[in-house]
C-alpha cells in the first residue's frame, strides 16, 4: 500500500492541472483577502467570516485539482499502463482516494495558515485564544467538506472517464448556480455544495442547511457516489 501511495504521490504532482489545481486552492483565498476592502481594526466575526469565505472559493482550486488526478487516467490510455504495474483495481482506487485526501489536508493547513497570516497583518486587534479555538474549530469543518466536496468531485471524474464533466459540473455550482436553482425549487439545498454553505457564512444563513446537517447531507452525496464510483472503476473495461 505504501508502495501504491508513493507512486500515486508522485503521478499526482507530475501532472501539471493538478498543481494548477493545489496552487489555485492556496492562491484563490489569498488574493480575495488581499483584494478585499478591510478595515485597519475590525471585530472577531469580521475576522472568521473573511477566513472561512476565502476557505470557500479555495474548493474551486481542490475540485479541480480532484478532477484532474483521476480524470487522466482515461486520457492516452493511461488507466491500462497504470493497471500494469498495479493490477489490483481496488487497492489502486484506495491509494488515489488515501493521496488525494493526504494532498487536500495539506492544502487546507497551508491555505488556512497563510490566510491566518495576512489577516492578522491586515487587522489591528488582539488574537485572543478563544478567536483562535473559533478559527481552528470552524477552519476544521471547512476542511472536512474540502475532503468530502474532492471525493464526490473524484467519483464524477471516474463515472465520467473525463476531467472537465466533474469541472464543468461542480463549478458553476460553487460560483452561484446552486443559489440560483435554490431561488426556483428549495430542493436545492440539498446540492452538495449548497448543503454545506454555513459552513463559511457568518451569518448563518437560516433558509439553508444548519452546518452538521449540510455536512451529513453532503457525506450522503459521497456514500451515493462513491460504491457507484467503484464498480465501475473496478469492473468497467479499460480502452
Amino acid at each position: 500500500m505504501f508502495a501504491a501511495l508513493r507512486s500515486e504521490k508522485t503521478k499526482f504532482f507530475s501532472f501539471g492541472w493538478c498543481i494548477v489545481g493545489v496552487m489555485g486552492a492556496i492562491i484563490v483565498p489569498l488574493l480575495f483577502l488581499l483584494t478585499s476592502d478591510t478595515p485597519k481594526i475590525g471585530r472577531e466575526k469580521e475576522i472568521l467570516s473573511l477566513c472561512l469565505q476565502a476557505l470557500y472559493l479555495g474548493q474551486l482550486g481542490i475540485i479541480f485539482a480532484s478532477a484532474s488526478y483521476f480524470g487522466q487516467e482515461y486520457s492516452n490510455s493511461a488507466l491500462r499502463t497504470t493497471l500494469l504495474t498495479q493490477p489490483s483495481r481496488l487497492k489502486l482506487l484506495c491509494a488515489k482516494f488515501v493521496n488525494i485526501t493526504i494532498v487536500v489536508v495539506l492544502t487546507g493547513i497551508v491555505s488556512s495558515g497563510l490566510s491566518l497570516l495576512v489577516l492578522f497583518i491586515q487587522y489591528d486587534m488582539e488574537w485572543t485564544g478563544t478567536l483562535m479555538i473559533r478559527l481552528l474549530g470552524s477552519i476544521s469543518l471547512g476542511m472536512l467538506s474540502w475532503i468530502q466536496l474532492a471525493w464526490i468531485t473524484s467519483a464524477l471524474s471516474i463515472m465520467t472517464k473525463s476531467l472537465i464533466a466533474p469541472t464543468a459540473i461542480m463549478f458553476p455550482l460553487i460560483l452561484g448556480l446552486s443559489q440560483l436553482l435554490f431561488t426556483i425549487s428549495q430542493l436545492a439545498k440539498f446540492l452538495p455544495t449548497l448543503a454545506t454553505l454555513n459552513l463559511f457564512s457568518i451569518p448563518a444563513v437560516n433558509t439553508l442547511l444548519d452546518k452538521w446537517s449540510g455536512l451529513v447531507v453532503q457525506f450522503s452525496w459521497v456514500v451515493l457516489l462513491l460504491p457507484i464510483s467503484a464498480w465501475l472503476f473496478s469492473y468497467r473495461n479499460v480502452r
